[in-house]
């Protein structure tokens, strides 16, 4: 169906050979995926170290794509095993803080958060060193 298309219903690509190998995840031998889009080949061309691709943008597969992609992210994010372990994470660290003037939920919310390397980095950067003479427990 696809190779009665006129030509100016296609998209033209030109790669050059290590390009097309690189820069193209190919699905099978007619189809391939270039920048986040899907593509049909309907006609090659080589000139040279050129490939010549006209090709019919499918847009409806690329759209699904990036559906099955966003259902994927949003499934894997809302993990029970993804909250648990950051619940374990939150748990450590405000066991590192056994203060009670100290709360931990205030200070520190975006630990309970995906944002949370960021804090945590900057929390425990080894930039701050460690107070001198260490603190007095009474």
């Amino acid at each position: 169906m696809i190779e009665g298309i006129d030509k100016n219903e296609l998209v033209l690509l030109k790669f050059t050979d290590v390009e097309s190998k690189t820069l193209l995840r190919w699905k099978h031998s007619k189809e391939f995926e270039y920048n986040l889009q899907m593509y049909d080949i309907v006609e090659t061309k080589v000139v040279g170290d050129s490939l010549y691709y006209w090709c019919w943008w499918d847009y409806k597969e690329t759209e699904l794509n990036k559906q099955l992609a966003e259902l994927v992210k949003n499934t894997l994010n809302n993990s029970p095993q993804k909250k648990e372990k950051q619940e374990h994470l939150f748990s450590f660290f405000k066991s590192l803080f056994s203060s009670n003037k100290f709360n931990l939920d205030k200070v520190y919310p975006a630990l309970k958060t995906e944002q949370n390397n960021i804090y945590l980095t900057s929390l425990f950067s080894n930039k701050i060193s460690p107070p001198t003479p260490p603190p007095q427990l009474v």
